[in-house]
């Protein structure tokens, strides 16, 4: 009597699972995964996401890539105080899985002197691309960025401003300024009460405040009430995106 037996289910499910083709999943997971690993060298990988079900799909398939080449990576996303994750770690590389509509990737790469790898626009990968951005510190060396401008103003017609530049100093009472970077040099515009409006150029602007709190607006987001002292410094460069 002839007589078949099945494998047991438990023995079926120990056989090792086939690695899913990322290009199932998406398309530019491949060379993102590579470029992430031949950037990251012994740091780790900063992986910036939406909120969406494919972002954050996209996102667990690049770390667990990353995963199977032994390189770390960190999940982030636009949300607050999200980027407090990095803190203390060693980022390499930043990719951009959120797109060119969120400051973010760009900024926390800024930050960190890391590139940005975003999926290449066509069949080829694009130019690498370099922008100056802005460094922002204050008296404790904490370190931040924009990419575009930041603004300072006034919060209280008292409120005096004291701008050191180039070996000089100008004050102003009621004022306001805003600094953007071009050609490796801040672009300064600066006014105040019974002051016309007039333009610095310079590489670092050290501004302090007095009198009255004045409102630090970093690329259209408000970011602190400014308090004291803050410098700004042109940074060429400071800011790499690599599509891959």
């Amino acid at each position: 009597m002839e007589t078949t037996t099945d494998a047991p289910s438990f023995a079926r499910s120990r056989r090792p699972r086939r690695p899913e083709d990322p290009a199932r999943i998406w398309a530019p997971l491949a060379d993102l995964t590579e470029a992430a690993v031949a950037a990251a060298g012994s740091g780790t990988v900063a992986i910036t996401r939406g909120f969406d079900r494919n972002s954050r799909l996209r996102a667990k398939a690049l770390r667990d890539l990353l995963e199977q080449r032994d390189v770390p990576s960190i999940e982030v996303t636009p949300a607050v105080g999200s980027d407090r994750l990095l803190a203390d770690v060693d980022v390499t590389a930043v990719v951009n899985l959120i797109g060119a509509e969120s400051w973010q990737p760009y900024r926390i790469a800024a930050q960190l002197r890391a590139p940005v790898l975003s999926p290449k626009p066509g069949e080829t990968a694009g130019e690498q691309v370099t922008r100056d951005v802005i460094a922002l510190a204050g008296d404790s060396g904490k370190r931040d960025v924009a990419l575009s401008h930041v603004a300072v103003r006034s919060e209280d017609p008292a409120g005096q401003l004291t701008l050191t530049y180039n070996g000089e100093q100008l004050t102003l009472t009621g004022g306001w300024l805003t600094v953007a970077v071009q050609g490796h040099e801040l672009q300064v515009q600066v006014g105040g009460a019974g002051i016309a409006e007039q333009s610095i150029t310079t590489a670092e602007l050290r501004v302090e405040t007095a009198e009255a709190p004045h409102r630090l607006v970093r690329d259209e987001l408000p970011i602190a009430d400014l308090e004291g002292a803050v410098t700004f410094t042109a940074e060429p460069e400071g800011l790499v995106v690599r599509p891959v």
